[in-house]
């Protein structure tokens, strides 16, 4: 089995040579990372580097152990004394214990590593003759400390270090972290960035992390060191000076607190800015029950802080105890401190109440008032005398209070207010208070005006007098008999009086009375009502013959005149294009002449009085004479003639004669000159029936209008060819029930041909066309599936051999009614507490719907009118209700419709605060609400257009919005609010937010012409001005041979380009350029983004030639600089090879430790 070794990266080279163990010294600073340094260890040993929280770096080797050798003894990590470990020897025992702590790292999973500052427990105690004395000294008080004095100061230090260390590693773990707490995120950067380093190397050593795991101490110990640390902790807190008082004023104290007086070489990781202190405050004695007053939270003020408790009660003893809390560790109060609150003025006195009154005098009384340390010596009360301005006087000076004030005026208001005196000055005064003096009855008012009538009411006013304070109003109806009778009773001026008849007079009298009773009637005034409108005239009529182009029109005075004669009458008539006035006058007959024949007019008439005008009456149509339409076109043939059949079409006549034509009549002539109608209708075609195959026909037409038949046409001959069946009788329809009924018919003549089948077809809307219903050789058929309450129309037609016969004449049938139809196509919208309900009206089935059903869960069936809408109130908010329609008529009730659930919803949000989060010259960043959106609120955010009105930018459950495309230094009004299930909440107030000035864009590189020894020209690319603003241009350059670091700027003004002069020969420049624009508001300029470097180098100086004859010059050149490139190669490559020696170096020396530390 291994045997453990721990030693030391270095060891010391101070005073103590001659020890032989190693010593642990601090290899990290406090600025920067540890840095792991190189060893040699033997062949087949393991080495593994930790680093703790201290920045103490250790080396742990793992070496193989002979069976039988003893065991090397190993010195205890940093801040411990020496340990030693038993000899191993056969047989071989366990490998010694050793204590640990585990810290709660985040991570699962993570290995817990071995603390050097805690003491392991060993199986054996070390001999004597093993101790290391170097670590004993670097812990001692001094060379000159006696051996007891040095083991006790030893043993002080090493509790003192194994207190400090527990303590950091606690606060480091969050034991003494009841809950989220500002100090305990500011933690120490340097802590923190040991801890990660810690974490990195440990993780690294998983081998000896591993091996150390096991090696942990009891559950029940680590709390016992939790609860002692807490104590200790307490303890220190404990410690805080007693509260500070000052300034002590009646109703106010200043309270200075200072930090507790904690051992800040032990606890330095605590920040006096983490301390909260709480005041206890007690006002019954210093053991009474003290309350708490004020509490200061961390990271308020400093160390010390001052706290002014107000609202003091004045003249009173307070004691005062203050505690200290780090986080949820609280100290023992302080004593308590006593402090007495001075002495002031009374508080302001109540005011006063009403003891008795008569005509002259007013008797008061009030109570006492707080004294608040000195004794009441006087109270003041004062009066207006009646003046009502405001103006007091004072009227009583004493200790009474009771006061009685005489030689008053009679039914006079006058105001009081009272104050009181101390020895420390005078209080605030009460509440104004009002009473009246007794008085006598009013006298005869003046009688009452009328200030405004109507046709059914009189609105009565009067005057009110400073002795009045009620009104009685009495009005008498000469008609019914009854006299006067009250109308009105109380202290208001006017009064409505209402279901007065129309046009009459009525009779009104006032009196007025106080409190002590009523006086005279006024005297009796008559006012009359204003008459009605009257009513519409009886619907004018037309009188006598009509003809062509005139007619007389007659009417009758309106039955209801509105209580007044009426005075004339108005007559309009419209021919088709509006109503025009024909007629103003009183008398009630006018002829209405330069019409158009066969025309139709409206006719309408009101009528006016002094009630104003009435409506109109119902209107009256007169139509004038028409003649006969002209002659038709002659008849022309449709399709091929049949045997017993052939198809005429013909068109209406050029002339209508004035009328509608109405009807047109078809005659045929038969060979033997004789005629007959064959048709009379409206059509333009009819089907000519009853032929004999073969023979020829004269066709003729005329049309009739209702003035008389038209001129017959010109005749068109046609021969008839061969027969089909004569057209059916009409069919019976029996109806069986409201959905089906049974079409019967007669067979028809075949004209020589047996009839093969029949067809029916029937019509269910008169504006659709017939349809084939049945087809087949029976002459009955039973139709089902028919709607109730329904027209329906059928005709049959027969078919054999040489076609298909005419129809029959149609017949038509209504079905039977029945109850309603299920209400289908439900909608509804749901608000928190309503919800309303739209239906489409079910098929009444021939009987009109009279009212509809509701039902609603387990409420009663809710009844309303035959509407199509409805709104159920009175709902809870996010409820669900299932909800059935049901359609009532005369026949009955109907099915109800499918339940349909609906959740009412909840109340919609308020609207957050809008705030501007970011401004750029074209755009706004908008912030709103605490970024939190559990509920997930939608949020619809506006902005005004130049129009005034809002239109909305963004809708979404996020809390910002970047709003884009906007013009520079231009105000924008926003406005939002906030929806969800329950609908859209209020608007916002309106917010404005302005943009920024926008710079100027960026320039390309300029460019070098003209180059010289000391000069070139620079020119650029120039930009357009912006706005108003004018574009100047900033030149500048940078002489790169010269290592300046800086630009230098050679021009400033608004051309684009520019001559460099002074320019060294033979020389590398780098120059770039900008633009500016410059503001005329005087809002500042705005320099935009520099152009790209443009490096150029001007020319060198030309050689001197000399003649050469004979004689040689003798070249000597001169060094050449080095760049800085290559001065910094040269730097690296010095510092590469200064950390090969020094790495060497440090081998060497790690090398000769490992060989002595294995010899001993």
């Amino acid at each position: 089995m291994p045997s453990v070794t721990v030693i030391d990266s270095v060891t010391k080279s101070s005073h103590d040579q001659g020890a032989t163990c190693p010593a642990t010294v601090r290899m990290v600073s406090n600025n920067g990372p540890p840095l792991p340094m190189p060893m040699q260890v033997p062949p087949g040993h393991m080495v593994q580097q930790i680093v703790d929280e201290h920045g103490i770096l250790t080396h742990v080797i793992l070496s193989p152990q002979p069976p039988g050798m003893p065991g090397s003894p190993m010195t205890g990590g940093p801040n411990n004394g020496a340990q030693y470990y038993p000899p191993y020897g056969p047989p071989y025992p366990s490998p010694p214990q050793y204590s640990t702590h585990h810290h709660p790292h985040p991570g699962a999973g993570t290995p817990p590593h071995m603390h050097p500052g805690v003491h392991h427990a060993h199986i054996h105690p070390p001999p004597p003759s093993h101790n290391c004395n170097n670590h004993a000294s670097a812990h001692s008080a001094g060379p000159s400390s006696s051996p007891a004095s040095h083991h006790l100061d030893e043993r002080t230090v090493r509790q003192r270090d194994k207190m400090k260390a527990k303590y950091d590693r606690r606060v480091q773990d969050g034991y003494y972290q009841s809950g989220p707490a500002p100090s305990r995120r500011t933690k120490s950067k340097r802590t923190s960035a040991r801890n990660e380093r810690n974490k990195e190397i440990t993780a690294s050593n998983k081998g000896v992390s591993q091996t150390m795991a096991t090696l942990s101490t009891s559950p029940t110990q680590n709390g016992d060191d939790i609860e002692e640390e807490r104590r200790e902790l307490q303890q220190q807190l404990t410690s805080m000076p007693a509260p500070k008082i000052s300034d002590v004023e009646a109703r106010s104290a200043l309270i200075q607190l200072d930090s507790p007086d904690y051992d800040q070489s032990v606890y330095d990781l605590i920040n006096p800015a983490d301390f909260c202190y709480e005041l206890l405050l007690s006002e019954k004695g210093r053991d009474g029950k003290y309350k708490p007053v004020y509490t200061k939270y961390p990271g308020k003020l400093g160390d010390a802080t001052e706290i002014t408790l107000k609202d003091l009660k004045p003249a009173t003893e307070y004691f005062l105890k203050a505690s200290t809390l780090l986080d949820d560790i609280r100290g023992s109060p302080t004593d308590p401190v006593s402090f007495k609150t001075l002495c002031c003025e009374p508080d302001p006195p109540q005011s006063p109440r009403l003891s008795q009154k008569t005509k002259t005098s007013i008797t008061l009384k009030w109570n006492s008032t707080a004294e608040n340390g000195a004794r009441i010596q006087t109270y003041t009360l004062e009066c207006d005398q009646g003046q009502g301005e405001g103006h007091f006087v004072e009227v009583y000076e004493g200790l009474s209070r009771q006061f009685r004030l005489s030689k008053l005026q009679a039914s006079t208001r006058y105001l009081f207010r009272l104050a009181a005196v101390n020895s420390m000055g005078k209080s605030g005064y009460s509440e104004t208070s009002s009473f009246y003096t007794s008085g006598s009855v009013p006298s005869q008012p003046d009688p009452p005006m009328l200030s405004e009538a109507f046709v059914n009411a009189l609105t009565i006013s009067w005057i009110k007098r400073p002795n009045d304070d009620d009104f009685t109003l009495h009005m008498e109806d000469e008609c019914t008999g009854h006299g006067f009778i009250t109308v009105y009773n109380g202290p208001n001026l006017s009064h409505i009086v209402k279901t007065l008849r129309r046009n009459s007079e009525y009779r009104f009298k006032l009196a007025a009375r106080n409190e002590e009773g009523q006086g005279k009637w006024s005297d009796v005034v008559c006012y009359k009502t204003l008459p009605d409108r009257p009513g519409p005239p009886v619907k004018p009529q037309s009188k006598g013959k009509v003809y062509a182009q005139s007619f007389r029109v007659t009417w009758d005075p309106p039955k209801d005149d509105g209580g007044s004669e009426v005075t004339s009458y108005t007559v309009e008539m419209d021919d088709g294009g509006g109503y025009d006035i024909v007629y103003n006058g009183p008398d009630r007959e006018y002829v209405c002449e330069r019409l158009t024949p066969g025309h139709s007019y409206r006719v309408r008439a009101k009528c006016r009085s002094a009630g104003g005008v009435s409506d109109y009456s119902e209107c009256c149509t007169v139509t004038t004479q028409a003649v006969a339409p002209g002659q038709c076109q002659p008849p022309k043939l449709q399709g091929k003639p049949k045997a017993s059949s052939l198809h005429l079409r013909w068109n209406y006549p050029e002339k209508d004669g004035g009328a509608q034509v109405t009807d047109f009549t078809a005659q045929m002539s038969f060979p033997d000159n004789t005629s007959r109608e064959v048709y009379r209708g409206r059509d333009l075609d009819c089907i000519v029936a009853g032929l004999s195959p073969g023979r020829p026909y004269l066709f003729q037409v005329r049309a009739h209008n209702k003035a008389g038949a038209g001129p017959w046409s010109d005749p068109l001959e046609v021969v008839s060819g061969a027969g089909v069946p004569d057209a059916p009788k009409a069919p019976v329809v029996t109806c069986k029930s409201p959905h089906s009924a049974i079409i019967s018919w007669e067979e028809p003549v075949n004209n020589g041909a047996t009839i093969s089948e029949y067809k029916l077809e029937w019509l269910q809307r008169a504006d659709f066309d017939y349809i084939q219903l049945y087809l087949g050789s029976s002459q009955s058929y039973e139709v089902r599936g028919l709607i109730p309450a329904s027209q329906y129309s059928f005709r049959v037609q027969a078919i054999n051999s040489a076609g298909s016969g005419p129809f029959s004449s149609p017949v038509t049938c209504v079905t039977p009614s029945s109850s309603p139809a299920p209400v289908v196509s439900i909608r509804y919208s749901a608000a928190a507490t309503t919800i309303a309900l739209t239906w489409k009206e079910p098929n009444c089935n021939g009987s009109e719907i009279i009212a509809y059903n509701i039902d609603v869960g387990e409420k009663n069936l809710t009844v309303v009118s035959s509407i199509t809408e409805h709104t159920l109130e009175g709902l809870s908010p996010e409820t669900t209700y299932k909800i059935r329609i049901q359609a009532v008529n005369d026949i009955g009730v109907g099915a109800f419709s499918a339940p349909i659930k609906v959740t009412t919803r909840a109340l919609p949000p308020n609207p957050p605060r809008l705030e501007c989060i970011s401004t750029l010259p074209n755009s706004l960043k908008l912030r709103w609400g605490d970024g939190r959106n559990q509920d997930m609120v939608k949020y619809t955010l506006e902005m005004e257009k130049e129009d005034g009105s809002f239109v909305a930018i963004h809708t979404g459950p996020a809390h910002t919005h970047k709003v884009n495309k906007l013009s520079e230094l231009t105000s924008y009004e926003f406005r939002i609010f906030a929806s969800n299930d329950a609908g859209d909440g209020p608007y916002s107030d309106t917010f404005t937010f302005t943009t920024t000035k926008a710079p100027p864009p960026a320039l390309k590189a300029p460019r070098v012409s003209e180059t010289g020894l000391s000069h070139c020209v620079l020119e650029w690319t120039g930009i357009k001005p912006i706005g108003s603003d004018c574009i100047h241009y900033l030149l500048q350059i940078q002489a790169l041979a010269a290592k300046e670091v800086e630009y230098k700027e050679v021009y400033r003004g608004p051309n684009t380009s520019y001559r460099l002069t002074n320019l060294s020969p033979r020389t590398e420049y780098q120059a770039r350029v900008c633009a500016v624009r410059q503001s005329t508001s005087r809002s500042g300029d705005i320099t935009g983004a520099f152009s790209p470097g443009t490096v150029f180098n001007t020319l060198s100086p030309a050689p001197q030639r000399t003649l050469i004859t004979k004689t040689v010059e003798t070249k000597i050149s001169e060094p050449k600089q080095l760049t800085d490139q290559q001065w910094a190669m040269i730097i690296l490559f010095g510092f590469v090879l200064f950390a090969v020696l020094v790495a060497f170096i440090a081998q060497q020396i790690i090398s000769y430790t490992s060989h002595t530390s294995s010899r001993q």
